[in-house]
């Protein structure tokens, strides 16, 4: 399906054809009265566009002026060294930048590190314009997962900053300033210039109905244990040193997110405590067991665990 939308927004090469375009955002934390919740409040847009030979066609760097948080905060002013003073006279509207942004990207591939921009961008025109669809984008591509990808160090569960990746992939950013949104969205580029592989992209690219659609969908739990969905093998637990299968001294019941029971080995003759969760994510289901002996005091990690489990 994605080969047959880009061959006809191309004419039949998507690479040679299609230009990119990284895109990098600035923000704010910020708290809105209006909305009753910290937003993350645009402050700076930075995009270099480039066609299939790296070369950099045009550049796009503009400053937005906050409205919701009328200073930024400390961390923010050192991390990125804007002012407050810059942003109020060298800034416009976040309507008026992205509707800017909107001309410069174009029928051009989107690229981010990491979706978090992704985010960033709906929350501000839901916020701004009461629609957070981002129809504008015609195909898209998570640059951060098919980077670390590349680099054989993906993990869903931590992300892979911009310096860790340039040092792995041998890319030199030593005069490079990082956490403006134009210099990011460089680095990004450079990155992509040395892991690009033209036959593994388009396993990475989204239109965006299916980025939107994984944007808005939130993550669950399944806390049914009837559910259809899970497959009763998966409470199965082996002995790590008999690798006698283990036996439930009591039916497997709910806690928190979690599915728990006390196990035993009649092998050995010990006690186990066995936890498993079923989380639907928008690519499917995720599961994780973990296998605990009873001697063991694992509470208080089981609370973190908990916590850190919050969607």
């Amino acid at each position: 399906m994605l080969f047959q939308i880009y061959t006809k927004l191309t004419g039949g090469d998507i690479f040679t054809k299609m230009d990119y375009v990284i895109l990098d955002l600035e923000w704010n934390s910020s708290y809105s009265k209006k909305a009753k919740h910290f937003i993350s409040e645009i402050i700076e847009f930075g995009a270099v566009r480039f066609n299939d030979k790296f070369e950099v066609l045009d550049t796009f760097s503009m400053l937005v002026i906050p409205q919701v948080g009328k200073k930024l905060s400390g961390k923010i002013k050192e991390l990125t060294n804007i002012s407050n003073e810059e942003l109020a006279k060298g800034g416009a509207t976040y309507t008026h930048v992205l509707s800017k942004f909107k001309k410069f990207l174009g029928e051009s591939m989107l690229l981010t590190w990491g979706t978090s921009d992704i985010l960033a961008l709906m929350e501000n025109t839901d916020y701004y314009e009461k629609n957070k669809h981002i129809d504008y984008i015609i195909t898209y591509c998570d640059l951060q997962r098919y980077c670390a990808n590349a680099l054989d160090v993906y993990n869903p569960g931590r992300q892979l900053g911009l310096a860790m990746a340039a040092q792995f992939a041998d890319v030199d950013i030593t005069d490079m300033v990082q956490h403006r949104a134009l210099q990011d969205a460089t680095i990004s580029m450079m990155i992509f210039k040395k892991l690009f592989d033209k036959d593994k992209l388009p396993e990475y690219i989204e239109t965006s109905d299916s980025l939107y659609e994984r944007m808005v969908f939130v993550p669950y739990y399944l806390t049914d244990i009837d559910d259809p969905r899970i497959n009763k093998s998966e409470f199965s637990f082996v002995c790590d040193q008999c690798r006698n299968e283990l036996v439930a001294e009591e039916p497997w019941t709910r806690r928190n997110r979690s599915f728990v029971a006390l196990l035993k080995c009649e092998g050995c003759g010990r006690s186990f405590k066995g936890k498993v969760k079923f989380k639907i994510n928008y690519e499917g289901m995720s599961i994780k067991k973990k296998l605990v002996p009873c001697t063991q005091n694992d509470d208080e990690e089981e609370k973190k665990e908990e916590t850190s489990d919050n969607i």
